[in-house]
């Protein structure tokens, strides 16, 4: 059908025309508003409305961590940050500058210029704004005692940050419109990250650059902030630690022959307790964003202690595992510019956390470990080859509260402050055979050594496979036909091969054996019990697991191990010696003895005491007798002439090892296997060779132990303690005189009665 007879007149159609092309024109319109309103209607409405609000962030406090005593460890102190503009620090400000300037200077023709154009006159205007914020930056490291190199690291981290935060929003902000969409459309409907990325919060804020600065350096930034844009100075906060160096005191006196003064050393103990408290850092990673979604269920976008570029993260120590009580919530003020009202959401204050360490107490113990004291030195009387002598040893020891399970001190040898992580960090990470950053009580497992052999004894008769009244002859080897396997630690050249059933006139029992360590005894208990009865005391122990109660740190070898699946019968016989296929910490081994002081009553140690969850006993249900001639054999160990834990043998004389009076002693010493410690200088997995093309060995020999329980004389025992050192041979000569300090250490600050001489 022809158009001139729809519509007759030219004059109409033409004006139907038009209508087509005004319908067509207006349809792209009608989309685009439809787009607007329906689409991102609600992003736009969000976007005008927060125009249309100031807010300002107020800032929190995080929480301190206190020692049993209330002494402070970690809190925040009153302080200034210096905040820079994010357009400043990515630049972007020179170009927005010169991009004003450009647009004054051209005015009259600036709509017609092309883009090209107008870029090309932008750059013609930069150079003076970029000479500006060089100038600032250079006046900002000055003022600020940082040089250009480090600056540089810390704009170019907030950046990153703010980068990654911005494409986690708009991801989120995808993945929610495609939902709704899609549901709407009832089809899939894809969405670019592109509709959806507009400018967060922090490419519009100020960000830290100097977090604590003092009121003097804070000073001349104000002069700074004066002559340049995008500087403001904030109230701030900077996180100290006032007992992270400590002067105590140690009694000489009581030290071996060797080492002994009548005089009472004052020593300055730094980095008291650092890799056990932890500490912050002012850089924010996905993980510490995604850890505080997992532990308090909130969006981040609806935190009020969520994170925010610069802020301060618990990065290690109790800091790290207890953040999120300790962090708490920053307020809000608001403002609407529209209607003038105001609102205030006050901020929340961390929370504190109380510990069981009693940092006085821990303080001394390090500074018995000081080598300049010349218990963690390589001496004469340790039994080492003479090439050792003066060589520093490191050292672990844990302290445990019997009736509490409270873990009072985890001190270790060498340590370092968190100062020196800034300039000495070679040293901390570096040392293969020092390695300061492992605190030894509780972060590198250890064969455990003779001192499990009063457990074996109550394992095995607990277990029904041994009895009390059986004693077991010491042949000095297990094995009839075989003296160069399984030996007893006494049958060797230079003791004469000799046995314990020689010395004694026969056969041991359970008190004996325990006493004089007769390895002969628990080998043979070990292959009564078996390899799984053998692992099932360890596992009850928390070896492979861990505790709980603010000791998971986060170091894996904390944990201690247990290996092999499944055991085989010759490592029941390993096992019950304390050797073979596993390993734990001095805290592992303290609170094993604490175990025994309590009678098979479980306790769980604690490190955190406020906030904390309920903790409770577990009655391992062992053979109470069995218990009673472990005990004996303990107190027999290091209080008879025979006990391996009694005496040191110095020039010929006999000197006690445990001298602290007024106060009943029991424990055991041990020694344990150790792997070598061959040199890696370069860090590459491929051990370095000599000129002769042998290995080079830097350490080797055997770890030292050494497990005490102490109470009042005459009464029950309240502590236990057990000491490591590492590489240092001996039990009784090394670890020993360690462990006797740390027994008057508990006196000094009176967790036992009687004053250390």
């Amino acid at each position: 059908m022809k158009t001139d007879r729809l519509i007759p007149s030219m004059f109409h159609r033409r004006l139907a025309l038009l209508m087509v092309f005004f319908l067509l024109g207006g349809s792209v319109l009608l989309a685009r508003v439809a787009r607007l309103t329906v689409i991102d209607g609600a992003d736009l409405l969000a976007e005008a409305e927060r125009r249309l609000v100031s807010e300002r962030w107020i800032e929190t406090t995080r929480g301190r961590i206190l020692d049993r005593k209330g002494r402070v460890l970690a809190m925040d102190r009153p302080a200034f940050d210096v905040a820079v503009d994010y357009e400043v620090i990515t630049g972007e400000w020179a170009l927005q500058q010169a991009a004003r300037a450009a647009r004054r200077a051209h005015a009259d023709e600036w709509l017609e210029l092309s883009p090209f154009e107008r870029d090309a006159l932008i750059e013609a205007e930069l150079a003076p704004f970029q000479n500006e914020l060089e100038q600032m930056w250079t006046e900002f490291a000055r003022v600020a005692g940082v040089d250009r190199e480090e600056l540089e690291r810390r704009k170019n981290s907030i950046i990153a940050d703010v980068n990654r935060m911005a494409v986690s929003i708009w991801e989120r902000r995808r993945l929610a419109r495609q939902e709704e969409l899609s549901r709407e459309r009832e089809t899939i409907v894809d969405v670019e990250l592109a509709d959806v990325a507009r400018p967060i919060r922090e490419q519009r804020e100020a960000h830290v650059l100097l977090h604590g600065v003092d009121d003097v350096v804070a000073f001349d930034f104000r002069k700074l902030a004066e002559a340049h844009p995008g500087l403001s100075i904030t109230d701030g906060v900077s996180r100290v630690y006032p007992h992270e160096t400590m002067d105590t005191i140690v009694d000489l006196s009581t030290f071996p022959a060797h080492l002994r003064s009548p005089q009472i050393r004052a020593v300055t103990v730094r980095g008291v307790a650092t890799e056990v408290i932890g500490w912050t850092r002012n850089r924010v990673f996905e993980e510490d964003i995604e850890r505080r979604e997992q532990a308090t269920g909130i969006d981040p976008t609806d935190d009020l202690g969520r994170y925010l570029p610069g802020d301060a993260v618990g990065s290690f120590g109790l800091e790290k595992l207890l953040e999120v009580s300790l962090r708490g919530a920053r307020g809000r003020s608001i403002r609407r510019l529209d209607t003038g009202v105001m609102e205030r959401i006050n901020p929340i204050a961390g929370r504190d956390a109380q510990i069981a360490f009693d940092v006085e107490l821990q303080a001394n113990i390090q500074a018995i470990l000081d080598p300049a004291l010349g218990l963690t030195v390589v001496q004469d009387w340790h039994g080492n080859p003479p090439e050792r002598l003066g060589q520093q040893l490191a050292a672990g020891v844990a302290v445990v509260d019997v009736a509490t399970g409270d873990t009072l001190a985890l001190a270790s040898t060498p340590g370092f402050t968190r100062a020196d992580l800034q300039t000495e960090s070679d040293r901390i990470f570096g040392n293969q055979v020092l390695a300061p950053a492992i605190n030894r009580a509780f972060a590198r497992p250890y064969e455990p050594g003779s001192i499990v052999k009063p457990l074996t004894l109550v394992t095995a008769v607990s277990a029904g496979v041994h009895s009390l009244d059986t004693r077991i002859a010491c042949h000095g080897h297990l094995l009839p036909n075989r003296k160069d396997i399984y030996r007893c630690w006494i049958y060797r050249d230079k003791y004469g091969l000799t046995t314990h059933s020689q010395q004694l006139g026969g056969p041991l029992d359970g008190s004996e054996a325990i006493a004089r360590s007769c390895n002969i005894y628990f080998y043979t208990l070990g292959r009564e019990t078996g390899p799984v009865r053998m692992a099932n005391m360890y596992e009850q122990l928390a070896v492979g697991r861990g505790f709980r109660h603010g000791l998971e740190l986060g170091q894996d070898g904390f944990i201690g191990r247990l290996d092999g699946t499944p055991l085989e019968a010759t490592d029941a016989i390993f096992l019950a010696m304390g050797q073979g296929p596993v390993s734990w910490t001095p805290l592992h081994a303290a609170n094993a003895y604490a175990t025994l002081a309590r009678r098979g009553e479980y306790l769980e140690p604690a490190l955190v005491t406020t906030p904390i969850s309920p903790r409770s006993t577990t009655d391992f249900g062992w053979n109470q007798e069995a218990v009673r001639i472990a005990l004996e054999g303990l107190w027999r160990g290091v209080n008879e002439d025979g006990g391996t834990g009694h005496h040191l043998n110095l020039d010929g004389r006999r000197e006690r090892i445990f001298n602290a009076s007024g106060v009943r002693i029991a424990g055991k010493t041990g020694t344990a296997q150790a792997a070598p410690i061959f040199q890696d200088a370069d860090g590459d997995g491929e051990i370095d060779r000599d000129a002769n093309g042998d290995l080079i060995r830097l350490r080797s020999g055997d770890h030292s132990w050494t497990a005490v329980l102490v109470g009042p004389e005459g009464g029950e025992y309240t502590h236990a303690i057990a000491v490591v050192v590492e590489y240092g041979g001996s039990g009784s000569r090394v670890a020993g005189p360690i462990a006797n300090q740390v027994v008057h250490a508990l006196q000094r600050f009176d967790y036992l009665p009687g004053a250390a001489p």
